[in-house]
C-alpha cells in the first residue's frame, strides 16, 4: 500500500507505537497521519515513536494537543510532547548487560548438560558404543570374541547363602559334565589380593558372567556392588554375556533398582527341581555356549 497518502487511526486503543507497528514503506509514503485521542502509554517502550515524531515530515494531525498519556497513572493526561521532551528515565542498553545474560545462559546450559550427563552416563556410553559398532561395521571391521580368548568360560556371582547350591549342584553339572570352566571366587581368587582387585582381574579373564539371584543376594550390599560392576560387561558385550539364574524368588521389598535393571537387560532362568530341571540345564548350557552378538568396546 505504498500509494497510501492519508491514514486516520484516531479514537482507537493504540497504546504503544514502535518500529514494527507500520511497514516503513507505508509510513514514509504518507502525507497525513491521524493518531490522535489514543490512550498512549508514556513508558520507555514509546521511545521510538517520540523520536520519529521529531524527525518525520509526515503531518501528524492533532499533534500535540490530542496526543496525551493515559499510563502510568502519574502521567495521566500529560501531553505526549512534554513527555518526549522531558528527561526520560530510559538509560541506553549497557553492553555489560548482554554479556551478563549470555554468560548466565551459557552457565545454565552447562550445568544442565553436566546434570543430564551424570544422570544418563550409562545410556550415553551405550549410544556411543552402538555408534562405534555401526561405524566400524560400515568400514568392514567385524572383530568377534569367543570362549577360547579367555581363561575362564564364565565368572560366577553369588552370595554366601547360596554357596552350597553353587558348589554342590551348579559346579559339578557345568564343569564336570559339560567341561565348561567357571571362575568361583571361593576357589580361584588369589590370596592376599583385595576382593575388588580380584573381581576386576578375573572378570577380564572370563568370557561370560553367571549371576545367581535369590532373596539373600538381594539383601546383600556387596552383591549389589557386584551387580553394578557386571553391568559394565553387558554394555561392552551385549545381553548374551549374561546367564541370570533365579534360584529363589526375590521379595518385592528387596528388589532394588540395580537388580531390576539387571533383570530387564537379559532374560533369566528359574531353577526348579523335578519335571522342569532338565529344561533348566539345557537352557543354561545353551546360553553359556551361545556366541556373543555384539562387538566388544575394547576391540573397537
Amino acid at each position: 500500500m505504498i500509494s497510501l497518502r492519508k491514514l486516520y487511526l484516531s479514537n482507537n486503543f493504540i497504546r504503544i507505537i514502535n518500529s514494527t507497528s507500520f511497514p516503513l514503506d507505508v509510513l514514509n509514503s504518507l502525507e497525513d497521519l491521524d493518531l490522535s485521542v489514543n490512550p498512549y502509554a508514556c513508558t520507555c517502550d514509546q521511545l521510538w515513536f517520540t523520536k520519529w515524531i521529531k524527525a518525520t515530515q509526515v503531518k501528524l494531525i492533532g499533534y500535540p494537543l490530542h496526543y496525551r498519556c493515559r499510563q502510568p497513572s502519574e502521567l495521566d493526561n500529560v501531553v505526549l510532547q512534554k513527555y518526549a521532551e522531558s528527561q526520560m528515565q530510559c538509560p541506553p542498553w549497557n553492553p555489560l548487560y548482554s554479556m551478563a545474560i549470555v554468560l548466565s545462559c551459557t552457565g545454565l546450559l552447562l550445568v544442565t548438560f553436566i546434570t543430564i550427563g551424570l544422570k544418563c552416563q550409562t545410556n550415553i556410553k551405550n549410544y556411543i558404543y552402538l555408534w562405534r559398532v555401526k561405524y566400524n561395521r560400515k568400514k568392514g571391521y567385524f572383530p568377534i570374541t569367543n570362549a577360547d580368548d579367555f581363561e575362564y568360560h564364565a565368572f560366577v556371582v553369588y552370595c554366601d547363602a547360596d554357596r552350597n547350591w553353587v558348589h554342590r549342584t551348579f559346579l559339578p553339572k557345568i564343569e564336570q559334565d559339560e567341561g565348561i570352566k567357571l571362575c568361583i571366587h571361593h576357589r580361584d581368587f588369589e590370596v592376599g589380593e583385595s576382593i575388588t582387585a580380584n573381581i576386576n582381574k578375573y572378570l577380564e579373564k572370563s568370557w561370560k558372567v553367571v549371576v545367581v539371584l535369590s532373596n539373600e543376594f538381594a539383601k546383600s550390599e556387596w552383591c549389589q556392588w557386584e551387580v553394578d560392576v557386571v553391568q559394565e560387561r553387558r554394555r561392552r558385550f551385549g545381553k548374551d554375556v549374561f546367564l541370570l539364574i533365579m534360584l529363589k524368588t526375590i521379595d518385592s521389598k528387596h528388589m532394588t533398582n540395580q537388580l531390576r535393571a539387571l533383570l530387564d537387560s537379559a532374560p533369566s532362568l528359574r531353577y526348579q527341581t523335578g519335571v522342569g530341571e532338565d529344561l533348566f540345564w539345557a537352557a543354561a548350557i545353551e546360553t553359556l555356549r551361545k556366541p556373543l552378538e555384539q562387538v566388544t568396546t575394547a576391540l573397537l
